[in-house]
C-alpha cells in the first residue's frame, strides 16, 4: 500500500511538471512570433524565414513542443539569445547566488516571524500584540518590488548606507533579504500567533501546570512543539513563494 501511494504521488508530480512545461510553452508562443521578438519586426521577411528555419520555428507547434520537451529531459535548456550562450550554463552560473539569497531570506523569515508571532500570542490584546499584528498586515500588503524600491531610495539614495545592486559582499544582500523577508515573516507571525493561542488553552497545558511545571517549561515542552505542527505546512507552501519573490527581487536589485 505504501509503495502504491508513493507511485501515485510520483505520477501526479510528473503529470504536474508536464502540464507546467506545456502551459509555459503555449503561453510563450501565444505571446507572439519568437523570431520577430528576438531579431525585430523591421528586418526583411527573408531574414525572418532563415531564422525560423535555423531554430525550428517553422515546424508545426506540436512538433516544436515535442522537441522542446525531449531536450528538457536530456538536460538541454536551449540557447539564450540575450546572453549569447547555452541557457543551462547561464542558469548554473547564477544559481548559487540565487540559492544563497533564498537561504538567507528563509533564515531571516523564520527567525523574525515565528518569535514575533509567539511574543504577540503571549501578550494577547496588549499594545505590543496590536502593534506587531499591525506591522505584519502592512508588511504583507505591500508587494516586494514596492518595498525594494522604497529601501533603495531610503538606504541607497538618501542615506547612502547600503549598496543597491551587486552581490560581492554581505552588505549587498541586506536590502534584498529585508525586501523578501518582510512579507513572508508577516505570514509566519500570524500563523505562529494563531497556533500558539490555540495550544495555550489545550488540556495538556493545564495538566502540565497543575503537576507543578513552570510556565516557561510548559511552553518549551508542550506549547511550542504542538504549535509548530501547522507551521511545517506553511513552510512547505513558503518554498514556492520564496522562489517567485527571488525572481522579482533580483530584478529590482
Amino acid at each position: 500500500m505504501n509503495v502504491l501511494l508513493v507511485l501515485r504521488r510520483l505520477s501526479r508530480a510528473v503529470l504536474t511538471l508536464w502540464l507546467l512545461v506545456l502551459f509555459t510553452f503555449v503561453v510563450l508562443r501565444a505571446s507572439g512570433d519568437p523570431a520577430a521578438a528576438l531579431i525585430g519586426e523591421d528586418v526583411p521577411p527573408e531574414a525572418l524565414e532563415v531564422f525560423r528555419a535555423r531554430w525550428g520555428l517553422d515546424e508545426p507547434l506540436a512538433q516544436q513542443f515535442l522537441a522542446y520537451f525531449l531536450n528538457l529531459l536530456k538536460g538541454d535548456f536551449g540557447f539564450s539569445f540575450m546572453a549569447q550562450g547555452p541557457a543551462a550554463d547561464i542558469i548554473l552560473e547564477r544559481l548559487p547566488k540565487t540559492l544563497a539569497l533564498m537561504g538567507l531570506t528563509t533564515v531571516a523569515t523564520l527567525c523574525i516571524g515565528i518569535p514575533a508571532g509567539i511574543y504577540a500570542a503571549l501578550h494577547r490584546n496588549s499594545w505590543l500584540d496590536r502593534t506587531t499584528m499591525g506591522i505584519t498586515v502592512a508588511s504583507f500588503s505591500m508587494p516586494n518590488f514596492v518595498v525594494g524600491i522604497f529601501l533603495i531610495l531610503l538606504f541607497g539614495v538618501v542615506w547612502r548606507l547600503l549598496p543597491t545592486s551587486g552581490s560581492e559582499t554581505v552588505w549587498h544582500y541586506i536590502l534584498p533579504i529585508v525586501t523578501m523577508a518582510s512579507g513572508d515573516a508577516a505570514v509566519f507571525a500570524r500563523f505562529s500567533r494563531s497556533a500558539m493561542l490555540e495550544v495555550l488553552h489545550q488540556p495538556y497545558m493545564r495538566t502540565a501546570l497543575a503537576k507543578g511545571a513552570s510556565w516557561h517549561r510548559a511552553l518549551r515542552r508542550h506549547a511550542m512543539p504542538n504549535a509548530a505542527i501547522p507551521l511545517v505546512t506553511v513552510t512547505g507552501l513558503y518554498v514556492g513563494r520564496v522562489i517567485a519573490a527571488a525572481v522579482v527581487t533580483e530584478n529590482v536589485f
